[in-house]
């Protein structure tokens, strides 16, 4: 074993192996559990309070306590598993936290800790770090002692300062984050099923992914997904991303993810909690910060700052990048990083919805205004349609029954939405009058009859008579007296409803 640069204070000695612990010992208990927690008797299950564990537990969207026979607690992270070596806990994969004194393995390493302990195994990180006290490791018959503010990566077999960036442990967990898909362009497919091989099924916006949920991007496509707490990845194409866990904390939210192929765009603002996006090459941890992540290992950072846990907890710093080659250099922009913040712009501009037109005759005939790149949909009565568009004017052309509706306009963006609500009358049906008595005596003008609609409660009657118009709104009879300087046989009477429909009376 070998010190990293800034540490020399890790001691190193032989030592023969570590002795089993007696058969007798206590059994592992669970002392706490949320979330998916599952411990494998003859077959998983779901762990419960006091139980003990006897082969292995795991843990989905979720965290797990357990009570070690030294003393110590062992805290599992989501997405993590440990079986039982000689009846000491193996941790497999995921994230793992130790509270005092406790005995253990890690990639066939042997632990005694006496402090606080964090324990990570996520794709290209293995390694053992101390917060606070110390742990005594032992591996291929040496010994090392690190003590708080070190850490040994069991990889490079080397030993590195430690400076703790994402304390998951100490925030309590407070149930199942989401990961939402936002916003998609081109072909975006989603595996829902966490099993092998994938079924790929066509993603839908507002699709909620699962725990080991997959989605992947073709030629020419993105896919955006938001997170519980806010923050999103914008997923580029020809790109695969797997969801491991996102919890809601006290303090905010942990994401965990796994990029298989591909490259990501990455928007985590401050505040939001952890975030960790695992590739086959390099694993980066932020707290707030604006990045591109690459399968290959490039990794971007555009805002804030980056670790990387699997260099070393390695700082990038706003304007630098990690080669694929691992080496740290200025940063350099291209057509992929130019794109995506022209996205972020459109992302976080203020939303609009207005509507342009709307015309109810014959048919429904909708333009509206808003957001290039939104997704618009109207619901009338019990059906929600979409509007098509290109750039920002959006239309729809419907038919409709004869009735009443409210128009609920809604425009879905990445992390906003508006509504915008209208009371729509369709009404292709003339109001119907009758006129039953016309009487003139002397220069006055007596009319008779009745006149009905079925949307409009007081149709508006027009009388035209030598030349000059009159109006009255009625219902049903009606008895209406004009001046009569001509002739009645000039008379032309009409009725208009509120959406402009016309009936013509018939004069007896």
């Amino acid at each position: 074993m070998t010190l990293g640069a800034g540490v020399v204070s890790a001691q190193t000695v032989s030592t023969p192996a570590p002795t089993p612990p007696a058969t007798d010992s206590e059994p592992l208990r669970v002392l706490q559990v949320g979330g998916s927690a599952e411990v494998l008797n003859r077959a998983w299950e779901q762990a419960q309070v006091s139980q003990s564990v006897v082969q292995a537990l795991r843990t989905g969207t979720g965290r797990a306590v357990l009570g070690l026979p030294e003393g110590g607690k062992l805290t599992l992270g989501s997405a993590s598993m440990m079986r039982l070596n000689n009846g000491q806990p193996d941790l497999q994969s995921g994230r793992f936290f130790v509270n005092g004194i406790g005995q253990l393995y890690l990639a066939g390493a042997h632990l005694n800790t006496q402090g606080q302990i964090r324990m990570d195994a996520d794709g290209k990180v293995m390694r053992i770090a101390v917060v606070m006290g110390q742990v005594r490791i032992s591996r291929d018959g040496h010994t090392t002692v690190l003590s708080a503010g070190q850490q040994y990566d069991l990889i490079s077999d080397q030993v590195h300062p430690f400076n703790e960036k994402d304390p998951w442990y100490r925030s309590q967990f407070a149930g199942s984050g989401d990961v939402t898909v936002q916003a998609t362009r081109g072909s975006v497919m989603a595996d829902q099923s966490a099993q092998t091989p994938p079924s790929w099924q066509a993603i839908q916006l507002g699709q909620t992914l699962n725990m080991g949920g997959r989605i992947k991007t073709g030629a020419n496509a993105w896919a955006e997904l938001g997170f519980t707490g806010g923050g999103y990845l914008r997923l580029q194409a020809d790109s695969q991303l797997k969801v491991l866990s996102v919890d809601r904390t006290a303090a905010g939210r942990q994401v965990l993810l796994q990029l298989e192929s591909g490259s990501a765009w990455n928007v985590v603002a401050k505040g939001q909690g952890g975030y960790q996006i695992t590739t086959p090459t390099v694993t980066t941890a932020v707290r707030g910060t604006v990045f591109r992540v690459d399968a290959a290992g490039l990794v971007k950072v555009f805002d804030g700052v980056v670790a990387l846990p699997s260099q070393a907890d390695v700082l990038l710093s706003v304007g630098q990048q990690r080669s694929a080659g691992g080496q740290v250099e200025p940063l350099q922009r291209d057509a992929l990083d130019d794109l995506n913040m022209t996205l972020d712009t459109e992302r976080s501009a203020r939303t609009v919805l207005n509507i342009s037109s709307l015309n109810l005759t014959p048919d429904l005939q909708l333009a509206v205004s808003s957001n290039p790149n939104s997704v618009l949909t109207a619901t009338i009565g019990d059906h929600t349609y979409s509007l098509s568009g290109e750039g920002s004017a959006y239309q729809l052309k419907q038919s409709l029954p004869e009735g009443r509706y409210t128009l609920t306009l809604r425009v879905l963006r990445p992390g906003q939405t508006r509504v915008l609500n209208r009371t729509l009358t369709v009404d292709r049906t003339p109001p119907a009058v009758h006129i039953t008595s016309l009487q003139q005596t002397g220069r006055i003008l007596r009319i008779r009859g009745d006149v009905s609609d079925a949307l409009t409660a007081r149709p508006l009657l027009r009388a035209t008579l030598g030349g000059r118009t009159y109006t009255l709104h009625a219902s049903g009879p009606f008895d209406w007296t004009l001046p009569a300087a001509s002739s009645p046989l000039d008379l032309q009477i009409t009725a208009l409803d509120d959406t402009g429909n016309e009936g013509h009376a018939i004069l007896p």
